[in-house]
């Protein structure tokens, strides 16, 4: 893929993993089309991208449960002139609580956010790539999505299906499309739930760098799954053949509550 008047989308890009993917790609010599709530953030980090990379990096400020900035995002994708070519549905959160204890709302905004509107933008994005015949998908998804996590396992796992199904579908016809299923990542995710950072070895913790390197270098390879380090391939490959009630116990451990 040239990537000259190439534009990259990426959701939840003002910290951790999004922003992480808006540096390689803008390091790379890629425009950015920047999306999250915390405009001021992503207003200064689009400055620092455009002066030291030299490219044009467009800023969207977006709520994702709010239908008409949804709606922005999608005419973005459809934008025929300064194409998206490349998306990135990376914006997300956790509930850091029991599931009784989360409000039932939340549970439903999790849903949207986590689901829905990635399946939204996934949508837009295939239906403008197919004329062009090219483009790359990038749904982050979690490593969560092997195991019975709750709410935020349950899209994951979502999101993973629906990028298989779409690779199958597309990638004959140009689009590539990946599930990145990271482990546990060191970024702000546990404190934006007002949680401590899990206390589990270090092997287990990755860096957003490997991460997005890793994803990159997936959907590059039109792979449909990519599940960075091999700590995480082993223990992903392993949750599907223990007992669900074992693999409940085991990832217990990864949480504060």
């Amino acid at each position: 893929m040239s990537i000259e008047n190439t534009y990259v989308l990426v959701t939840g890009a003002s910290a951790g993993i999004g922003a992480e993917f808006a540096r390689q790609y803008a390091a790379a010599g890629y425009n950015l089309v920047l999306t999250a709530r915390r405009e001021k953030t992503l207003e200064n980090l689009a400055g620092q991208l455009s002066s030291t990379y030299r490219v044009e990096v467009e800023v969207i400020p977006a709520d994702l449960l709010v239908s008409g900035d949804v709606q922005k995002l999608v005419d973005r994708l459809a934008q025929a002139e300064h194409p998206v070519e490349i998306l990135v549905n990376n914006a997300g959160f956790g509930l850091g609580q029991p599931f009784e204890e989360a409000p039932a709302q939340r549970h439903l905004d999790q849903v949207q956010v986590l689901a829905a509107v990635p399946l939204q933008l996934m949508h837009a994005a295939i239906r403008a790539m197919l004329p062009r015949g090219r483009g790359r998908i990038i749904n982050v998804a979690s490593v969560a999505a092997f195991t019975p996590g709750g709410t935020y396992s349950a899209v994951k796992r979502f999101m993973v299906v629906a990028s298989e199904s779409a690779n199958i579908q597309y990638r004959d016809r140009g689009i590539d499309v990946t599930a990145l299923c990271p482990g546990l990542t060191r970024s702000d995710f546990h404190h934006a739930m007002g949680q401590e950072q899990p206390k589990v070895p270090g092997v287990f913790w990755l860096s957003p760098q490997q991460v997005v390197t890793e994803a990159i270098a997936a959907v590059n390879a039109g792979k449909p799954v990519c599940v960075p380090s091999l700590p995480y391939k082993v223990a992903a490959g392993i949750s599907q053949i223990i007992p669900r009630r074992a693999v409940a116990a085991l990832i217990s451990r990864t949480r504060n509550y």
